[in-house]
């Protein structure tokens, strides 16, 4: 009998990539884990391609979101690259540091791919101001 998935657990990886485990689909590929570009450079978005090597700068160790400390839950985990912006994340997730801490426990998730946000791991839109491109769906209108 195969061991149960843990859950859906994103690591954020100093200087690195997403480290994404559990019930899986990028885009339209169903995964266990993966390993997801957050510097903009990889020319395999959205996985990494090690293009961040060691000119990307970025702590595996955000502030606390939410201080929910639980077991990661599992389902269905849909990572979707939005055409030339974030990858939005959909379905239960834990987000955890490098050194393990729990930053997040959610639903919804808006992580940044372009490598240039302020609010790093999540996007604040600085891919428009810098014309990021990536292939991804088209972004949702308002």
């Amino acid at each position: 009998m195969a061991a149960r998935s843990p859950g859906n657990v994103l690591t954020i990886n100093e200087n690195g990539p997403f480290s994404v485990a559990g019930e899986l689909t990028v885009g339209d590929r169903r995964a266990s884990e993966a390993q997801l570009c957050r510097c903009g450079r990889s020319k395999r978005k959205p996985y990494c391609d090690g293009s961040h090597g060691d000119t990307f700068v970025a702590t595996g160790e955000p502030p606390v979101q939410s201080p929910a400390q639980h077991e990661p839950e599992r389902g269905p985990l849909i990572v979707t690259p939005v055409e030339n912006g974030p990858l939005r994340f959909t379905g239960p997730l834990t987000i955890r540091s490098a050194a393990g801490r729990t930053i997040e426990c959610t639903k919804q998730a808006w992580l940044c791919r372009c490598g240039t946000s302020a609010r790093k791991p999540y996007c604040d839109g600085t891919h428009k101001k810098i014309g990021f491109e990536a292939p991804g769906e088209a972004p949702r209108r308002k």
